[in-house]
């Protein structure tokens, strides 16, 4: 009786769980219907991965390339720079692009006579490696210019030749600033950009005018007193061995240094043998024995 007893209970309890089990199961749908009445706000839709790769193009874009060439050109182009051409092929190129009547600055200017011959040999053979690269230059200005119709230029065609004159005004001042070494200090200022522009003379065609006009301007600021300054003061010397003849006193610390008097040395004594103790002779036999 006690197990039949006992088992009624326990269905008693398994039918009272199930009961709570599906209470609490419908209480939740009923959450669940309620939450799918109400209305959710529309979310903004993931761009796919092609518009976002075409969004970030012009981030992901290097800053220092531009638009692409025409593949001939641009593969000639990259041949010519990474190439050096035959002597006789650029001689012949240069020969038919011979700087115009009407434009002297194309010409390679030279070296004023008074200054070339007296700069040393290793400022000439640098001299002649830029007049070389600059007839190079001079050259190509010259065979793109004549490509160019002066009714209808270009924005592009307008700073290709703004660069290359820049590039060729670049260079002589590089000549002149080589051969600045081998010039007097006071004519410095003939290497000046502001200088006579070179036309077939690098220091221009008056060059003693040039000169006159420098030596006045020295002239005129050594008439000005040079400005003070803590390294422009006397400098005195440390001795580490005072000596009677400098002997220095200074206002906040006054010393003195001890002075030294020379002696000479004392005479050296002679050296003189010491005399030999004569013995008297044993039984008056023969000569006496030194001691």
């Amino acid at each position: 009786m006690a197990r039949v007893g006992a088992l009624a209970a326990w269905e008693q309890e398994q039918a009272a769980s199930v009961d709570l089990t599906s209470s609490i199961a419908s209480r939740c749908s009923e959450r669940m219907g309620d939450f799918e009445d109400t209305e959710v706000e529309d979310q903004p839709a993931v761009p796919d991965a092609e518009e976002m790769l075409e969004a970030v193009a012009k981030f992901g874009k290097p800053t220092s390339v531009g638009e692409p060439l025409h593949p001939k050109i641009a593969a000639t182009i990259n041949y010519l720079t990474t190439h050096q051409l035959q002597d006789n092929v650029v001689a012949e190129t240069l020969e038919k692009y011979k700087a115009p009547v009407n434009c002297v600055s194309l010409n390679v200017p030279k070296v004023n006579m008074p200054i070339w011959g007296n700069i040393n040999s290793n400022t000439r053979a640098q001299e002649g490696k830029l007049q070389k690269i600059l007839n190079l230059l001079t050259s190509g200005i010259t065979a793109f210019a004549r490509t160019l119709d002066g009714a209808d230029v270009s924005e592009e065609q307008q700073d290709a030749l703004a660069l290359l004159c820049n590039a060729q005004f670049e260079v002589n001042c590089c000549r002149k600033s080589s051969i600045r070494p081998n010039l007097n200090p006071k004519f410095a200022g003939l290497c000046r950009t502001s200088t006579a522009p070179p036309t077939t003379q690098l220091f221009g065609e008056d060059l003693s005018k040039q000169v006159k006009e420098l030596d006045e301007e020295a002239k005129m600021v050594g008439l000005m007193k040079p400005p003070m300054s803590g390294r422009s003061l006397p400098y005195r010397r440390q001795h580490p061995y005072p000596s009677s003849k400098l002997r220095w006193q200074s206002d906040r610390n006054p010393r003195t240094y001890p002075t030294r008097t020379y002696e000479p040395p004392a005479p050296q004594q002679q050296f003189q043998p010491q005399q030999q103790q004569q013995q008297p002779s044993f039984l008056g036999q023969g000569p006496p024995k030194p001691v």
